[in-house]
C-alpha cells in the first residue's frame, strides 16, 4: 500500500482523506456498496485510531449509517476489505464480528419485548454454555455461569443507572433509558471498539449530557469509540477527530476545530445543516441520514 498523508494537529489544518493513524485499530480499504445503481458508500481508505473518540459526520444520504453497516457485518459490500487490529473482517457476519471486540448500537434502538430488562443485558454476553443444544438440559453444568452473567449485567445496569428497571420488561422502558440499555448490551460482549449510530438522537439535554460523560469514561478505559451524529455541539464537545461524508465518499477528516473551518465541508454540510451559528438551519431541523 503506498504511504499515505498522516495525521496533522489542530494547528496543522484538516488531515487529507484516508490519511494514515499512528495506531489504527480499524482499516477499511476500497468499500462500496451500491442500492439500484447509486452508490451509497464509495471509500477509497479510512483509518480509525486506537482510544480515540471519532465522529462521523455529514448531510442526509451521505452514507453515514451504510457504512456502520457495512463494517458490523449487517449488510455486504460490493467490493472492499476492513479490519480490525489486523483481523480481516470482510465475509464475517455480525455476530462473529462482535466477538471479535467490535459491536454497534443502532439509531433506532432494539430491545427483545418479551424479556426483561436485565435479560437483555444478559443474553449479549459471549460464550453462555446453556445456549448449547448439548448442555442445555444439563443445568448443573452452566449454573454458576449463569449467575456471573447476571451479576455482570446487573453491574451494568447500575452503572447506566436503570438497575431499578432489572425485572421490568425491556419494552417499559423509556426512549433515553433505552439508550442506556444498548451501552450496557454492548459492554457485555467486553468489546474494544463501539460504534454508537446517533446515541443523542430524540434525547433530552439532561440525558445527552449523562450519555456523553458515559461515552467520556468509556474512552477513559481504554475502549475506542466512532459515532455517527447530527449535533455539531456533540461533535464539538466529545469528538478526537471527525470524518466528513459526503454522496459516499469522504470529504475531509480532522480535529473538530479544523473541520468547521474546512471551506468544503461548510459548502457540503456544516454551512446547510448547521449555519455555522449564521442563521442557518438547526440542527434538529436538519434532515437525518
Amino acid at each position: 500500500m503506498p504511504e499515505r498523508a498522516p495525521e496533522r494537529s489542530a494547528s496543522g489544518g484538516a488531515a487529507l482523506p484516508g490519511g494514515a493513524k499512528r495506531d489504527p485499530i480499524l482499516v477499511a480499504d476500497g468499500l462500496r456498496r451500491a442500492f439500484s445503481g447509486i452508490r451509497a458508500v464509495d471509500v477509497d481508505h479510512l483509518e480509525i485510531a486506537r482510544g480515540a473518540v471519532t465522529a462521523i459526520i455529514g448531510p442526509n444520504g451521505a452514507g453515514k449509517t451504510t457504512l456502520f453497516n457495512l463494517l458490523s457485518g449487517f449488510d455486504r459490500p460490493d467490493a472492499g476489505t476492513w479490519s480490525l487490529d489486523g483481523k480481516r473482517l470482510n465475509g464475517l457476519p455480525a455476530h462473529r464480528i462482535s466477538r471479535l471486540g467490535m459491536v454497534r448500537t443502532f439509531q433506532l434502538t432494539r430491545v427483545l419485548a418479551r424479556l426483561t430488562v436485565l435479560e437483555n443485558v444478559a443474553v449479549a454476553a459471549p460464550g453462555q454454555s446453556g445456549e448449547r443444544l448439548d448442555r442445555a438440559l444439563l443445568r448443573r453444568r452452566w449454573r454458576d455461569q449463569e449467575r456471573q452473567v447476571r451479576a455482570r449485567a446487573r453491574t451494568l445496569l447500575q452503572r447506566f443507572g436503570i438497575d431499578h428497571m432489572a425485572d421490568q420488561p425491556a419494552d417499559a422502558l423509556s426512549g433515553g433509558q433505552r439508550k442506556l440499555l444498548e451501552m450496557a448490551r454492548a459492554l457485555m460482549t467486553q468489546p474494544r471498539l463501539i460504534m454508537f449510530d446517533e446515541p443523542t438522537a430524540g434525547v433530552n439535554p439532561a440525558l445527552t449530557q449523562s450519555l456523553l460523560g458515559h461515552v467520556r469514561k468509556l474512552q477513559a478505559e481504554g475502549l475506542t469509540i466512532v459515532f455517527i451524529e447530527h449535533d455539531m455541539d456533540v461533535v464539538m464537545g466529545i469528538s478526537d477527530w471527525v470524518v466528513v461524508m459526503a454522496q459516499g465518499r469522504i470529504l475531509a477528516e480532522g480535529p473538530p476545530a479544523d473541520i468547521v473551518a474546512h471551506a468544503g465541508v461548510i459548502e457540503a454540510y456544516l454551512g446547510r445543516a448547521h449555519g455555522l451559528e449564521k442563521g442557518g438551519a438547526t440542527e434538529s431541523e436538519a434532515s437525518r441520514d
